[in-house]
């Protein structure tokens, strides 16, 4: 219950972080790429951590982390590559976020399509978000805009989709025993 219980907050407080990530790339264009590389590399490695953790939980539905042992040793593989190499690595920081979220979006797309199969009826909430995040991450790997601008407004548009994906997902699918039961007592 306690892995449970901490996967499921860290996917709320990465959703969080996504959210801030988000409004700092619309907000404050002018960060530093060191900076935000560096923030990712550890990103990705607490991100790649928490999955890994959900993976292993005891989730009663087992929907939200069905995919995540293989998801977060990637995370973290990629997390400490983008710590070694940053200065190599920060003109793809864009296009390479552009293609884990939208990876993590078709991800999702099967964790509705299995979430209607098991009769929640909020299954269409985590394909619409899911469909949003995979539709912000193609823009930012096909980059079909010129300017600098909106380039951080669809960086800042794929993280926000992203934690609101997460969040959703992570909201509407995770059950402990304890919360299931108490439904259940309800109906």
């Amino acid at each position: 219950m306690k892995k449970l219980r901490l996967a499921r907050d860290g996917y709320i407080v990465m959703s969080i972080v996504f959210y801030i990530a988000g409004l700092t790339y619309i907000f404050l264009p002018k960060t530093s790429p060191l900076a935000i590389c560096i923030t990712s590399g550890v990103v990705l490695i607490v991100y790649g951590i928490i999955k890994v953790i959900g993976y292993f939980s005891n989730d009663l539905y087992c929907l939200a982390f069905q995919y995540d042992l293989a998801c977060g040793l990637f995370l973290m593989v990629l997390g400490v590559i983008v710590l070694a190499c940053n200065q190599r690595i920060i003109a793809h920081l864009s296009a390479g976020l552009g293609v884990l979220v939208l990876l993590d979006s078709l991800l999702s797309i099967q964790t509705s399509k299995d979430a209607k199969q098991f009769g929640l009826e909020t299954w269409t909430v985590i394909l619409v978000t899911s469909i949003i995040a995979a539709v912000f991450s193609v823009l930012l790997i096909v980059r079909p805009y010129h300017s600098l601008r909106a380039a951080h407004i669809v960086a800042g548009g794929t993280l926000l989709a992203e934690g609101l994906k997460n969040h959703c997902v992570v909201i509407l699918t995770v059950k402990t025993m304890k919360r299931h039961s108490s439904e259940i007592n309800e109906d």
